[in-house]
Formats: structure tokens, sequence, C-alpha cells
């Protein structure tokens, strides 16, 4: 995203990335963090030099807005930011605000959209990343662009992660500049009564009627960001990656057995691994080499309020 900001000849002013949590400011995990930061930074932004700002909990904007005011940027671009930024700092900036959620708006608003539209099954019809204003309101600004996912980016989490990086490039780099330069407006949000994505901090019980695949997939793209557990003996038992299928239904009740839970779902009986360390340290290699095999990919980006006259 950055990269295509740059290449299309603009600025980044400043880069405003999360701070530590209170307490963990000279923390092991803290340096770690700051120094992969670096490296990624290095790699896509040479020979940039952007000055990075951290904000951290409890959040003083009146501060921010003070180091941002020097820098005279013409417009604000997030991704990933959970809280409503006041409108007193979106004024600092000529063009105002402008925000990439990862869903084809006005459907799935909210903190949890690519969770809920896996858990959902409806990452077919609402699978994408938008474009919009940023507003007093959680994702209710004018669209200003769209891409859509197609089914097999939503394969596993590499899958999608390529699919994000890709569209969230292309909208910075061409609709977001259009924006700016008064070529392209935008659209009003339709009102409606739309899912609010949203994730609690209950567990997930898996359904009776959920497909294997459909476990399987909620497994392979959201990961731990999900918590799918089966009961078992009276307590809730977490899952981690599907094994393999073991046949029919049986009608018996989950069971845990080496390290695996069986349990029946809607076309079978299945094993998956239990969530433990082993799992979580699985699933860090797994997506580290998916990452290694993906390369960028192509769309095609839908505007909204494009402007006739003129060149583009």
């Amino acid at each position: 995203m950055l990269a295509g900001w740059l290449e299309k000849g603009h600025h980044i002013a400043a880069l405003v990335v999360p701070g530590p949590r209170p307490g963990k400011q000279s923390s092991f995990s803290t340096w770690r963090r700051r120094r992969k930061r670096k490296l990624v930074l290095k790699r896509h932004l040479i020979p940039t030099e952007v000055p990075l700002i951290e904000f951290s909990r409890p959040y003083d904007w009146a501060a921010l807005g003070q180091r941002l005011a020097g820098f005279h940027a013409d417009v604000l671009i997030t991704f990933g930011f959970l809280t409503l930024i006041p409108e007193t700092l979106l004024k600092l900036f000529a063009k105002g605000g402008l925000n990439l959620h990862p869903a084809l708006l006005p459907n799935y608003k909210g903190p949890h959209p690519i969770a809920r539209l896996v858990v959902d099954e409806q990452y077919e019809a609402h699978g994408g990343v938008s474009l919009h204003k940023m507003t007093s309101g959680f994702d209710e600004g004018d669209i200003l662009a769209q891409i859509a996912f197609s089914p097999g980016d939503w394969h596993s989490t590499a899958t999608l992660s390529r699919a994000l990086a890709s569209g969230m490039k292309l909208l910075v780099a061409e609709a977001a500049p259009d924006h700016c330069a008064g070529r392209l407006e935008g659209v009003r949000q339709p009102e409606g009564n739309f899912t609010w994505a949203q994730l609690g901090r209950k567990p997930v019980v898996v359904g009776s009627q959920w497909s294997s695949a459909h476990i399987a997939r909620i497994w392979r793209v959201v990961g731990r960001g999900v918590a799918l557990h089966v009961p078992i003996n009276g307590k809730l038992a977490r899952l981690a990656y599907p094994i393999r299928r073991l046949g029919p239904a049986t009608g018996e009740p989950p069971a845990r057995r080496w390290g695996m839970i069986e349990f029946d779902c809607a076309d079978g009986r299945i094993a998956h691994l239990a969530y433990n360390g082993f799992a979580r340290q699985l699933t860090r290699w797994q997506r580290a080499f998916g990452r290694l095999r993906l390369g960028q990919k192509s769309f095609e980006m839908r505007r909204f309020g494009e402007r006739a006259e003129g060149p583009r």
C-alpha cells in the first residue's frame, strides 16, 4: 500500500503506528516489533525517510494533532484502527480522512468484518475492500471505490492477505489521489438494516449443520481470531487445524484423542487438532511460508461519483 502511493509520485508526510502498551515500552516484544516494522518499512520505502509516530493508549488526541498539523498533509488514510478518530483531527487535513475497510460497504460495517464474513458464509457476496470518507460515525462515510474479492481469495490467511494488500495498494494509488484532485466524489451509503460485524468474547460453538469445509475455512482464514469450540463432557474444547475426514457421521458425541478432537458435522465425522502451543506454532509457520509463495494480484476497481469532465 505504501509503495503504491510512492510509485505514483506522492509523498508520505508521516506514519502513525500502534505504540507499546503501558509498562511494555522496554520489553523484548516491543523491541522485536519495532525492529520488524523497521525492516518492513526499509524494504518498501527506500530511499524515502518517513517520520514514525507511535500512538498508544490512553490516546492523547491533542498531542497527536499538534504533531500532525506540522506536516501540512493533504489527506489522512487509515487501515485497521478500531477507534473513532475525532473530527477535530480530521479537519487538520484539507481532503479529510479516508479509511480502507475490508468488506464491501454498506455491508459488514464494524471492527471484525473478515471474521464475520467467513463465519456467516457471506464472503462471496460481500468480501472485498472499500475506500470511504471518514466521518463522526464508524464506517459511515461516502464510498469512493471498491474492489471485490474472488472465492479463491478466501482459501487461507495467505491468499486473503495477498488480496487485501493488492486491493489496498490499487485503491490508495488510484482512487485516493483522484479524490484529492476532485475527480472522485463518492456516493452516500444507503440506509438499511445491514450486518454489524462484531464478534463478542463468547466462544463460537460449532453448529450441527456446519459443513466440514466451512469449519476448515474458518480456521484457515481467521485462525485464532475466531475461537471455535465443541462441547466435550460438559466443557468446551477449542479446535485448531483440520486433520482429516474420518467417515460418515456416527451420532457419537465429540471426543478428544491424542491431541485431536473428533466430532460430527453436517457431512461426516471429522478430526481437528486440539488448540494448544503446537497448533499456534504450526499456524505461524504456515502463514510465513504461504506469504513467501504468493505474489501481487491484479484487480478491477469500481469507482463511485466519478466526474465526467476532465482527465483522470
